[in-house]
């Protein structure tokens, strides 16, 4: 068995998951001006979601992922109109968006306790069987998440680089007074970018999910992952966000193998010395959240 090529693999996988949740909480930080705590919530509502699609109504995979993703992003968009778009228009607006998004987390950690209850889920691998390249296990349920990974985040950068709305999200974000003039709604961006961002975290979760398996506390172990590479890569910057997951994900790997419990520390060491050589992580410019 080739352990190095298989544990290079295995990161990569676990990688583009990390990019895809952390491209989407990038949007939520650089535009909506949010540390969004609860933004680990919407990876486990996709999963649970797919899962019961699946499951109980015998729904094929992809359809299930997408109404998984739906429902996150619905789920985003609601949370933006009742919380979030009062909770930036007050005084201190970024400590009440953050305990805004803590009491998020808890009312939908609670929420997915009730309507699925504490017993560990799971999705049949949606292709079967394994191969053998060069001493590497390869399943094409793995290739699948890598080639989703590579498309869905390449689609967010088309959208915020090259597309209208891309173009309303970073305006708003620069200078949210010049979009107004512009006739750009900051409130209606704001709504838009929390919906996409916690679906497609949605959707990372129903990618994740026939791989990994679906646990109620899922999305915050992950939260703390993705806001660490958040923080290698630039809390502002899509570049940095694909960077940070791929680092993050391949020192998993190797370190879990190899290392065991103590690779989180040595993670943290890491990243302690990058953010005190860059402040604003390696691609980052630095972003003002309003602390």
């Amino acid at each position: 068995m080739n352990v190095v090529g298989q544990l290079l693999f295995d990161g990569l996988v676990m990688g583009l998951v990390y990019v895809i949740l952390a491209v989407g909480l990038v949007l939520i930080t650089s535009v909506n001006k949010i540390l969004f705590m609860a933004y680990g919530m919407f990876y486990t509502i996709g999963a649970y979601f797919t899962w019961f699609f699946i499951d109980k109504l015998s729904v094929p995979y992809a359809a299930s992922a997408i109404i998984g993703a739906l429902v996150s992003a619905f789920i985003g968009m609601l949370s933006y109109l009742l919380i979030f778009r009062r909770l930036q228009q007050s005084k201190g607006a970024f400590l009440a968006t953050l305990i805004g998004s803590l009491g998020l987390m808890l009312v939908l950690n609670q929420g997915v306790l009730l309507g699925f209850g504490t017993v560990p889920r799971s999705i049949d691998p949606v292709l079967k069987g394994s191969w053998k390249l060069a001493g590497v296990t390869v399943t094409p349920s793995k290739l699948l998440v890598i080639a989703a990974g590579v498309v869905i985040t390449a689609i967010m950068f088309v959208i915020v680089m090259k597309t209208k709305a891309g173009r309303a999200m970073r305006t708003a974000s620069f200078q949210p007074e010049i979009a107004s003039l512009h006739g750009i709604s900051a409130n209606r961006v704001y709504m838009l970018t929390l919906a996409l961002a916690t679906g497609t975290a949605g959707l990372a979760g129903a990618l994740l999910a026939p791989n990994y398996g679906i646990t109620a506390d899922m999305g915050n172990n992950v939260i703390w992952t993705v806001l660490l590479m958040m923080m290698v890569g630039g809390m502002d910057s899509l570049f940095g966000a694909v960077a940070g997951g791929m680092v993050i994900g391949e020192m998993l790997s190797f370190g879990l193998y190899y290392l065991g419990g103590v690779t989180q520390i040595i993670i943290f060491a890491v990243i302690g010395i990058i953010l005190y050589i860059k402040p604003a992580g390696l691609l980052g410019r630095g972003v003002d959240i309003g602390i």
